[in-house]
């Protein structure tokens, strides 16, 4: 951004932040107090030295879904502009197909058809880090859902599993959470294909939903197709003030693992890609923690969407699948990207319903919090535990499975 924009960090006086008044520390240390618009006054945690090689959880449902139906909605103008021949040399660069193994012969070769209606599909999205800074295999699928689209009914349901889910994890064995399924699949032989796989396995082992296709997404396209779209201009409710934000988007050469303060002011700002990625992953800098969090991702999605019309599609074609290359992965076929891309563009908003299967879902209970002894980290973790009892009758209703073959059954 320009230099004399207010997202940049302000200089701190003897007295802290300009405009928040006195503060305890005085000289600008630890137990300086950051300033709100709501006057409510916040100390900022500082960054722990010795702690360092620090995995930063990455649960953006905002960023699979803007990607993935960004590509879609890419695919569909494609097609309209240039033609479908033209769209299937495009968008080839994001199909990977993955073999479901020796255990389930028959299923690897799927016919497909650009005419997505007459049926329901349950897609597997999966969002990843991919910035470089872990060497492969070290993934964790810090976004896991299934999407169930039924065209007859012109319905899609976002079925949200928390990472932290603890499940049994078929092959490997043992209760794990589920993040860790695509990490456990993938190491033994370096093997994103079996990463994949297992992904699937486990959530049609523990929940009983058919997986028909997947979609894997990585970090390294969102910043991009901001950038492209020109920027996001977001009202910013109150400061963004974190002073121990990751700095491990690649441009730290020294150290990867480094912080770094984050201070995005208040207002209307116009954010760049790399600037929006901040304002949607940043993880203490808010008044009300992930539910403020959750509120700047609808944002960001929400300015998205606005900046994504047909002008600003038809102009930057290209440039939006070459940002897209590398940070998409799928096994949905060229005639299906471009047959979901014509059904979602006459979806209405409120034909999409999203569920978390977590704690406190509305009346619904579909796990609870528990602390458990994690031997892969060789200490208690923080867990959700899974609710069969809901979460059963719910996948029926959302499936259609009058007869339901399989059951969910998270226990080894």
């Amino acid at each position: 951004m320009d230099d004399d924009k207010s997202v940049k960090l302000p200089p701190r006086g003897n007295n802290g932040w300009p405009g928040q008044g006195n503060s305890q520390g005085g000289n600008g240390g630890a137990n300086s107090r950051a300033p709100f618009a709501d006057g409510v006054e916040r100390i900022p945690t500082m960054p722990f030295p010795p702690v360092r090689k620090v995995k930063r959880s990455w649960p953006l449902f905002v960023r699979v879904m803007i990607i993935v139906l960004l590509l879609l909605v890419l695919a569909g103008a494609f097609s309209l502009v240039y033609g479908y021949y033209y769209v299937q040399s495009s968008v080839s660069t994001f199909i990977h197909p993955v073999s479901r193994g020796q255990d389930e012969p028959g299923n690897d070769v799927i016919p497909s058809d650009s005419n997505v209606t007459g049926q329901s599909w349950n897609i597997l999205l999966l969002g990843s880090d991919n910035d470089g800074k872990y060497n492969f295999p070290a993934l964790l699928t810090q976004v896991m859902m299934v999407v169930h689209v039924d065209t007859n009914n012109n319905a899609v349901t976002l079925l949200s599993i928390p990472r932290d889910s603890w499940v049994y994890v078929p092959e490997v064995g043992g209760m794990h959470k589920i993040d860790q399924a695509f990490l456990l699949g993938a190491s033994p032989r370096n093997s994103f294909d079996d990463g994949v796989r297992l992904a699937r396995m486990t959530v049609e082992r523990d929940y009983g939903i058919t997986i028909d296709r997947y979609a894997w997404v990585g970090l390294g396209g969102f910043s991009k197709v901001i950038d492209t779209l020109g920027g996001l201009d977001i009202d910013v409710a109150h400061p963004i003030v974190d002073d121990t934000y990751p700095d491990d988007t690649g441009k730290s050469a020294n150290d990867p693992y480094a912080y770094k303060r984050l201070y995005i002011g208040p207002g209307p700002q116009h954010l760049n890609g790399e600037e929006a990625l901040e304002y949607v992953r940043s993880r203490h800098a808010d008044l009300v923690g992930d539910i403020g969090r959750t509120q700047r991702q609808q944002q960001v999605l929400q300015a998205l969407k606005q900046k994504l019309n047909v002008g600003s599609i038809l102009s930057n074609l290209q440039q939006l699948f070459n940002d897209l290359k590398g940070s998409v992965y799928t096994d949905l076929s060229e005639q299906e990207i471009v047959g979901f891309a014509g059904f979602g563009h006459g979806l209405p908003a409120d034909a999409i319903q999203r569920i978390t299967l977590g704690p406190g879902q509305g009346d619904q209970n579909y796990g609870d919090y528990r602390d458990v002894y994690d031997p892969s980290v060789g200490s208690d973790q923080s867990v959700v535990i899974p609710n069969c009892n809901t979460i059963q009758p719910l996948i029926n209703r959302i499936f259609g499975l009058a007869f339901f073959v399989q059951s969910c059954n998270v226990n080894g």
